[in-house]
């Protein structure tokens, strides 16, 4: 049996549709990111319990273990999970938009984009870590608006904005290639492990900048999850309920590029 469907209002004539069976698949999923995370922040050379863990969370661990924890571990984890929901929030909006399973941000180039942005900061300006971050921002945000604008003919299309992503990620991977040949080996190797990835070596202050724009960007995301499923119906019966399809697609393809680009 599926979980009842609630409708909360407020004295205020504010309404707010509760799947339950959602609400049960999200506590189950945070749960267990939680004791996943606890684990991690458990496991390496100098290995603890996860009570252990949980006690140094709560401030009653030894010095050693508040070191090792807090300082050390807990932000790896935390930059692992806060990547991991801007992704997985991203890739959702684009498939939603596009209406195509093919519509991830690697594959319609918005990934391909943000690398850019980083990697010319890198090979070209020689830039530091917030200017690679910038970098990585602006790169996704311009190739969002140029697939967008190529893709525009009287409104959006999935298709074709799947098709006109396909080819500018295949430019950009091109880009990407010559700006590593064309840079020296320090640049050649900060730019690889960059487009690597790795949670080697992160720190708090990677996790407050990301945490901010989680916070600032997933919840209009959240919000505009019903028009963004009525829109997945096809846009004219979209326009016909109400929803005003061009504003929606274009502030949700922001966010996203924005949440990937990030990540």
């Amino acid at each position: 049996m599926s979980a009842p469907t609630r409708v909360i209002r407020t004295p205020g004539g504010l309404s707010v549709r509760f799947d339950g069976r959602s609400g049960l698949v999200l506590l189950v999923l945070t749960v267990a990111a939680l004791a996943v995370g606890v684990v991690l922040i458990g496991s390496g050379d100098f290995a603890m319990s996860p009570g252990d863990v949980v006690a140094t969370l709560f401030g009653k661990g030894t010095v050693s273990q508040e070191f090792i924890v807090r300082d050390l571990r807990l932000p790896r984890v935390l930059v692992g999970l806060l990547v991991g929901g801007a992704l997985g929030i991203g890739g959702a909006v684009f498939q939603s938009v596009s209406r195509n399973p093919l519509g991830s941000p690697d594959v319609i180039g918005f990934g391909q984009g943000a690398t850019v942005g980083a990697l010319g900061v890198i090979v070209i300006f020689h830039g530091g870590a917030a200017a690679v971050s910038a970098g990585a921002l602006a790169g996704g945000l311009l190739t969002g608006a140029g697939i967008y604008l190529l893709a525009w003919k009287r409104g959006v299309h999935g298709y074709r904005l799947v098709l006109v992503g396909v080819g500018v990620a295949a430019m950009l991977t091109a880009v990407n290639y010559y700006l590593i040949t064309k840079a020296d080996l320090n640049d050649a190797t900060r730019a690889v492990l960059w487009m690597t990835g790795t949670l080697d070596g992160r720190d708090w202050t990677q996790v407050w900048p990301l945490l901010a724009l989680c916070a600032v960007l997933a919840p209009p995301v959240v919000g505009y999850a019903r028009p963004l499923r009525v829109m997945e119906m096809g846009d004219d019966a979209a326009y016909a309920l109400g929803i005003p399809v061009e504003r929606v697609r274009v502030l949700l393809m922001g966010a996203a590029a924005l949440l990937v680009a990030a990540a």
